[in-house]
Formats: C-alpha cells, structure tokens, sequence
C-alpha cells in the first residue's frame, strides 16, 4: 500500500468510534481500531504536511472570520482569494434511506476529511453549510500562484481519499459511496472586497466577489467526484492542457461542450470554465506512486529529488513536484536517487530531457529538449525561465538499450505579472 493511501487510511480512522471500525472488513481499518497505540498516532495531517512539503503548522485550524481580518478597523478591504466550494453529491436524500444517525456519519466522514485535509494545504474553512465545506485558499503573505496550487493540490487530494478510502470503507460496511464535486475559482486583489456584514452580535467577515460566488456556482455544474476550475484558475497558471479538459453536456440527444460559466452577449460578461483532471494531476507528482509497465517504477524503485536556490548566495533547499510555483532565474538540481535492486544493477543508459508547457515557452521555441550534457550522469542542472509548469523528465535504459523505468518532476513557474480577467464593475462604473 502506497505511503499516502496509509496516511488516507489513517485520516478516516482517528475519526470513527472503534466500535463502528470493528463492524467494517477492510482490514487496515480493523487492525487500527484493535491497536491500543490508536490514540497516539501522529497526527495525519501533519504527515500529509510533510509529504507535501508544508512548513511548519497550518495557517488556520479555526473557522468563520479569514485570519487576515480579524481587525475590523482595516474593513472594507480588497484583497485576492481563491475559493473553494466542496459538495456532498445526492446527500439529501441519505435521509430518505438511512437513519439519522447514520447520515450524521456518513456526512461527517466527507466534512471532517475536507476539514483536516483543506487545513494540511493552508486553506481556511470559512463555513460549513449543510452538508458541504467553503474554503479560502491564500492569504496576505502568499502568492496567487501558490494560493492556487494548495486549492488544486487539495481537491485532488480530497477526490483520491474519497474514491481509494472512504469508498472502500462504506462499501465494506454495504453502505453505498458518496460522491463530491468541487468548484474552484479565484478574484485578484481588486476584485474581492472583503466586509462585515449584519448587525449588532449578529455579524460575518466574508468576501464579496462574482468569484466567490461562481466557486459555489461551479461546483453546482460540477459532474460526481470531479472539479470544476474556473478561467482565473488555469490561465493565471499557464495549466496545460494535459491537466484540464472542456466540459461535455448532452442537449437535444447530441454531445457538444459546454465551455463557459458565464456567458451573457447582453452584459458582454463572458468566462470560462474546465475540468480539473485530477486523477491525471495525481500521477504527476513525483514522490506518489504511479502505475506503469515498465520493469522499473518510480518512486519504488527509483526518485528524481530536486533542490533549488531560490536567491542568489542563498541556502540550497529541498523542492518537491508541484508544491509551490517557483519565480524565474531559480537554479535546479536534479537528482537521480536509485533504490533497491537498481541500487546493484544500475541503469546502462540515463537521459535528461526538458519539457516545457506554456505560452512563454512556446514563443521562445523551448518547449522540449535534451540535456546532452548530463547523459548518463546521475544530477542534472538547470534553472526556470518560463511561467507555467513544466517537467525534467528521466530515462532509464539498460544494456540492450530497452527502457527500463522513466518518471517526470513537475515543477510550476511564475512571476506573478500575469493579468486575471476581470469581471464585474468597478465603483464609480455606471451601467443600464
């Protein structure tokens, strides 16, 4: 079992009494609930942190007010946010089927897995309504791109857990399995105001913005166990299109797509939107298992590990795939860590090979190249010059010259000058 699917396990088992543990067939499940050191467990979402390569504690582990305005003196104030809005597919009708308690526990078992696993990325819940969560991803001392990053690497998280785990856990109790979808979208800094709203003792800090509310709305057209991504989201990363697809919906008996959450000719208001390829995202991480048929898999048999420099004279720091964007002009190193058997047997052949998406570096003409230079050596070096997220991809070969194993390191670029379409009207803008 792969090191994250235990650390999934391990999330939904602290949460269930041991007595409904001990009632399921999933073993992993029952030998957690028999062990007496079950309390004193670290904690997973500190685990998931570090997989993740997330320092230090969570930025909120609290609900309600954004911890950024908890002054109300500095409000109303505009700042960007990316939002995320989780739903529980088809759960009002749980009530029709089950008893109450029961629908209590299967909606907590999505609520509180969204909860620890949305705060493990350094999002902050902002409410709970029924039985979905709202979340915000980004604060003042963090970039867009990053902001970003953690939402997308959270609802992919969040949609492996429930199809791998939770799924596994109800169906072994004969329970049917829930199914989530989840909308994404972001408003750059003047596009989100950020006020009280109410009276009296009766007050909420949230933010008001077309993007705020179009996180909710996407997740409403959102298929089961997908996301939903707004046009912010994946162009304000360069996203390739490897990672995301365009929406099909079936009218009149016939397929055609549907692109767009927005699109109003008499307002002249029109945004996009796309589905987040999750499962595919998932794979491209590089420390996550993957499935192959080659005789070598990674990261079993084999890791590329990458440290950057990050400023000049800098310290020299460990970065793992997709985890957070890294500006232009940063040095990479790249490494190839060999284990087990490879260890004794080792590759014949190694090929370095850059592989560049985006804009940028496709008008440069540097989309994809080899690094001659470092062929068959074990550490590659080079540095980020485009936005958008890219890949070093590694090769080996052995002495017959077949391929024997190959993984790809993901890593995101971004410079934060990239515009956010704007929406809506700004104050002083008159409209019939």
């Amino acid at each position: 079992m792969s090191k994250i699917n235990k650390i999934f396990d391990q999330l939904f088992a602290v949460k269930v009494p041991s007595n409904i543990l001990l009632k399921s067939n999933y073993h992993v499940f029952q030998k957690m609930a028999e062990s007496k050191e079950l309390e004193g467990v670290r904690p997973p979402k500190d685990e998931l942190r570090e997989l993740f390569s997330k320092k230090g504690k969570p930025f909120s582990e609290v609900i309600g007010t954004h911890p950024d305005f908890f002054n109300t003196e500095d409000l109303p104030k505009e700042q960007y946010i990316c939002s995320v809005f989780l739903d529980i597919s088809g759960s009002t009708r749980l009530g029709l089927k089950f008893p109450l308690p029961t629908v209590r526990f299967y909606k907590n078992a999505i609520l509180k897995s969204a909860i620890e696993i949305f705060q493990a990325f350094d999002g902050h819940i902002h409410r709970l309504q029924g039985d979905a969560v709202f979340a915000y991803f980004g604060h003042k001392n963090m970039s867009k791109s990053n902001a970003i990053i953690n939402a997308l690497n959270a609802a992919a998280v969040m949609q492996s857990y429930n199809k791998h785990t939770l799924t596994k856990f109800f169906e072994s109790n004969n329970l049917p399995p829930l199914k989530i979808r989840i909308g994404i979208d972001i408003g750059d800094d003047d596009q989100v105001l950020w006020a009280e709203y109410g009276v009296g003792g009766v007050t909420e800090i949230t933010s008001t913005s077309i993007h705020t509310d179009l996180a909710a709305k996407l997740q409403s057209k959102a298929p089961k166990n997908s996301v939903l991504i707004g046009e912010n989201i994946y162009r304000y990363l360069d996203l390739p299109e490897e990672f995301w697809k365009v929406k099909i919906k079936t009218e009149d008996g016939k397929q055609k797509e549907d692109k767009y959450i927005i699109n109003d000719a008499r307002l002249g208001a029109y945004y996009q939107m796309r589905l987040f390829d999750w499962e595919k995202y998932i794979q491209s991480f590089s420390f996550l298992p993957k499935e192959s048929d080659l005789r070598y898999v990674a990261p079993d048999d084999f890791e590329i590990i990458c440290r950057v420099r990050k400023q000049e004279n800098g310290p020299i720091i460990d970065y793992k795939s997709n985890t957070e964007a890294l500006e232009k002009g940063v040095g990479l190193e790249f490494k190839l860590q060999l284990k087990g058997a490879l260890r004794v047997i080792k590759p014949s052949r190694i090929t370095w090979k850059v592989i560049n998406r985006g804009k940028e570096a496709e008008e440069a003409n540097a989309l994809e190249f080899y690094m001659k230079g470092y062929e068959n050596k074990y550490t590659c070096y080079q540095s980020t010059a485009y936005n958008g997220h890219h890949y070093m991809e590694c090769k080996l070969y052995d002495s017959q010259g077949r391929l024997i194993g190959q993984d790809k390191f993901g890593v995101y670029v971004n410079d934060e000058k990239r515009e956010m379409k704007k929406l809506g009207v700004k104050e002083g803008v008159l409209t019939q």
